[in-house]
């Protein structure tokens, strides 16, 4: 088998990552922290998909609130008693009103970080450069 066993690894999905915002606290004063997980590059790819225009583009905005729902494992933010709190009914609403815009760029981060998209970008920038 020899050099080909070394690329007979699946993704790893579900990965998770522990995120604390001081805002969020239970009913006794605890920090209740906020669990991101990997997806797979299908999901990622169907929720690529699902948030291009009839042209082709990329609505960054829907994809970025998509992949926060998609990565979010604690809170759900497709439970239904979130979504009715913040009173949408698609969660993929709920960040932009849930979070402040220094909370959501965290996560946004945080998220990219778990799905090694940050390792990606900076690894092509350094092929250009080389």
């Amino acid at each position: 088998m020899g050099k080909l066993s070394a690329f007979l690894k699946p993704s790893p999905v579900g990965k998770t990552k522990k995120l604390v915002i001081d805002r969020f606290t239970d009913e006794e004063g605890n920090i209740a922290p906020i669990i991101i997980k990997s997806i797979s590059p299908q999901e990622n790819e169907e929720i690529s998909n699902s948030c291009m225009d009839a042209n082709g583009n990329l609505d960054s905005s829907a994809y970025g609130n998509k992949l926060i729902v998609a990565c979010m494992q604690e809170p759900n933010l497709k439970d239904s008693e979130i979504c009715k709190f913040y009173g949408v009914i698609d969660p993929a609403m709920v960040p932009g009103i849930m979070f402040t815009i220094g909370e959501k760029q965290l996560i946004q981060d945080a998220i990219m970080d778990i799905n090694d998209i940050k390792d990606a970008k900076k690894k092509l920038n350094e092929a250009k450069n080389s």
